[in-house]
């Protein structure tokens, strides 16, 4: 157990696995965030004081950390009086009053330092309650935090958070109405695991299910079916604890408030419960295939009425589109299973190997290390693992890059194949290493019908491309295009008519070591260059993902996104929910005040300065 060494008391209380405390020599009180392992990705970085260290898993213990998440909690101690039922606590002792509690996101992009006095995680809505009354009235923020998996930190606020992880249960499933109602710090895991025994599941997953079931609906999280809309949009009715108004039950019948609370973004109350829709459990047949560029402009409109889920990860100066379909089991499934297990084993009798291009790359660029590569220590590397190591190189090299991407696109054409697993399992893929990620969302026509698909999408990957490749980007593989139905959710970047199809675009800059030299001019070279690339190519139509939006690098550039929101999004609408619920605005933080204006005052710059110190990135 760890003790606070100025009150040498030990109050035990738990904490999920995904975070825990460590006390440093310097009094200060680091959170950390351990990132989502899976079996292909063996290693990362994990903040401690001031001091990195690198961590390298096998794949069975990845898979067991990510496997138990949901359910196993640790016992930690910290400092509190002997009557507080929780450490963090409003009426802290003095002596607490110069800790501090750091929070580092997912991707290892953003940290924010909150007094840890003003760090809270409540075991029951009614200590929420309290919580939120009394910051309410003394004017104190308080942001509410999930699994800080968000790229861009949207959850940070230095002048007070709140975690949601005490609050995890699930509730109840009702079968007949196939429905699920969840405490918002739930693990979307968590959920999916509950909701075996019924034979039901999500009807649509992100990239990673750590999230916590709050932020999963408040951000607009979305995975990836063109008649398959957001998450947000199988919300039925949802709490929230809102400093002017209390708790609040919302649903269908509150109309506008409802649709806007939906995709809050954590601005009109902290989120305490939700009922989503299910769909009934099933098996997803996945098959990975690799096309030419033309031939995924031509194919599409047909593989998007085809299959359920469609997924293109474009590679930068290849001629390759690897494409993901899914679609659920059915009868022809066993006889393609079978083909592929025959299909598996000629290969293995070949002795073709996915990873020689990227292995010999590998070999070739690390002959002058210390400690090079050799195709003994590369056993056993995933496939994550193996890009991290060849990007860390020369990341920013333009002809570097381009090679490494050669060789991944030799990979996916020798990985060519199908697998059946429950659908939660294929949905979830791994996202690689720390990085930095822009993803834009902008409508592209209806799904079906006479009109249909209106082209955008690919017109817009296709001047992406273009521009990146006359611009001497160093841009890592894969540019991944998925598309959605829209949300009825009025601040969902998919918000839209039924029937409307929307196509969702993100690049990526990966951070694969932990060189701070390195790892600042990736970050130059993204937000200044490579984003700067995307928006120009999505305007006026494109807007970012809310878990992926970071702030203007310029006031040129902040009064475009303004505009640009106000186009997108009902914002007259949304300032008057916020000032009913927040009329002191202690929700919001600076990426929310700057992108959306205080609701109060209009000015855009004030209010953050007054709440805190900026988050800041870490790289």
């Amino acid at each position: 157990m760890a003790s606070n060494a100025k009150s040498g008391r030990n109050v035990p209380r738990l904490v999920p696995l995904k975070s825990f405390f460590h006390p440093s020599t310097t009094g200060r009180r680091n959170f950390i965030l351990l990132r989502n392992q899976t079996a292909a990705v063996s290693s990362s970085l994990v903040e401690i004081g001031d001091n990195t260290s690198q961590f390298c898993y096998s794949s069975a213990i990845a898979f067991f950390l990510t496997a138990i998440t949901a359910y196993s909690t640790i016992s930690l101690s910290t400092s509190c009086d002997s009557g507080s039922s929780q450490a963090h606590s409003l009426d802290k002792k003095e002596e607490d009053d110069d800790e501090e509690t750091t929070v580092v996101n997912w991707s290892g992009t953003h940290s924010v330092e909150v007094p840890s006095t003003r760090y809270y995680e409540p075991e029951t809505v009614q200590e929420l309650e309290s919580i939120v009354a009394k910051c309410h009235n003394s004017g104190t923020p308080l942001r509410p935090v999930g699994s800080a998996l968000s790229p861009n930190g949207i959850s940070f606020q230095p002048g007070g958070m709140v975690s949601l992880a005490g609050l995890d249960r699930v509730i109840k499933v009702d079968k007949e109405k196939m429905t699920v109602t969840v405490e918002a710090g739930a693990r979307v895991s968590h959920v999916v695991d509950a909701l075996r025994e019924y034979n039901l599941t999500l009807p649509n997953l992100a990239s990673i299910a750590e999230q916590q079931m709050g932020g999963f609906v408040q951000i607009g999280a979305h995975g990836t079916g063109a008649n398959i809309p957001p998450v947000d949009d199988f919300v039925t009715s949802l709490k929230l604890v809102s400093p002017e108004k209390g708790v609040v039950e919302l649903s269908e019948k509150d109309g506008e408030e409802f649709l806007l609370a939906r995709v809050g973004l954590g601005c009109l109350g902290v989120l305490t419960e939700i009922t989503m829709k299910c769909i009934p459990a099933h098996n997803l047949v996945e098959h990975t295939f690799v096309l030419t560029r033309d031939q995924a402009k031509e194919r599409l409109n047909s593989l998007l009425q085809q299959h359920k889920h469609v997924r293109y990860m474009w590679i930068p100066f290849e001629d390759t589109v690897v494409v993901v379909t899914n679609d659920p089991e059915d009868n022809d499934s066993e006889v393609m299973l079978l083909a592929e297990k025959i299909n598996r084993q000629e290969k293995k009798r070949k002795g073709i190997n996915p990873f020689q291009a990227m292995h010999d790359l590998l070999i070739e660029v690390s002959t002058n290390y210390k400690e090079p590569y050799t195709k003994e220590n590369l056993i056993g590397m995933g496939f994550g693992e193996v890009r991290d190591a060849l990007l860390a190189h020369d990341p920013l090299n333009y002809d570097h890059v381009r090679r490494v991407n050669k060789a991944e696109a030799l990979f996916w054409r020798s990985s060519e194949g199908y697998q059946m697993k429950p659908s939660d399992q294929l949905l979830q893929f791994d996202c690689g290493g720390q990085q930095w990620v822009l993803e834009v969302c902008f409508p592209t026509g209806v799904y079906g019908g006479d009109s249909g698909n209106n082209g955008n999408d690919m017109t817009f990957m296709e001047n992406l491309l273009s521009r990146i490749e006359s611009s001497n980007i160093a841009a890592p593989a894969p540019i991944e295009q998925r598309w959605s139905a829209s949300s009825s959710s009025m601040m969902s970047p998919a918000h839209g008519p039924p029937g409307g199809l929307h196509c969702w675009v993100g690049i990526i800059m990966y951070l694969p070591s932990d060189d701070e030299n390195q790892r600042k001019k990736i970050t130059n070279q993204f937000l200044n260059h490579y984003c700067n690339i995307v928006k120009e190519v999505g305007d006026p139509l494109a807007v970012s993902h809310w878990a992926k939006l970071e702030r203007p690098t310029s006031h040129v550039e902040l009064i475009k996104l303004q505009a640009l929101m106000k186009s997108r999004y009902p914002l007259e609408k949304f300032d008057a929910a916020r000032l009913k619920f927040d009329p002191k605005n202690i929700l919001g933080n600076e990426l929310m005040n700057t992108v959306l204006r205080h609701p109060v005052s209009g000015n855009n710059h004030t209010e953050s300065i007054r709440q805190g110190a900026t988050f800041k990135p870490i790289v």
